[in-house]
């Protein structure tokens, strides 16, 4: 009687690096993110009758500000006045 071993293949631990063009999405989106998040201190730095032009109060800009830092304030901000244009 015959017996027949089979043989796995050894399996490699391999790292793939991820690809240089989502590397590049990556870092342009954290510039980007941080950028926005320039522009939305210096809204907060507008005047009150400014910020009801635009449709926003000073807290909403304190709370998107507040959330973290890999989030685009300026979203934020623009949903809240579009939900408070579209109530009004």
């Amino acid at each position: 009687m015959t017996i027949f071993t089979r043989q796995t293949p050894t399996r490699r631990l391999t790292f793939h690096l991820p690809s240089p063009m989502i590397l590049w999405a990556a870092a342009r989106a954290m510039v980007k993110t941080a950028m926005n998040r320039r522009a939305a201190r210096h809204v907060g730095d507008l005047p009150d009758y400014l910020l009801t032009d635009i449709g926003l109060k000073r807290d909403d800009v304190h709370e998107a500000l507040q959330q973290s830092w890999r989030s685009d304030p300026t979203y934020q901000l623009a949903m809240t006045a579009a939900k408070r244009r579209r109530s009004a």
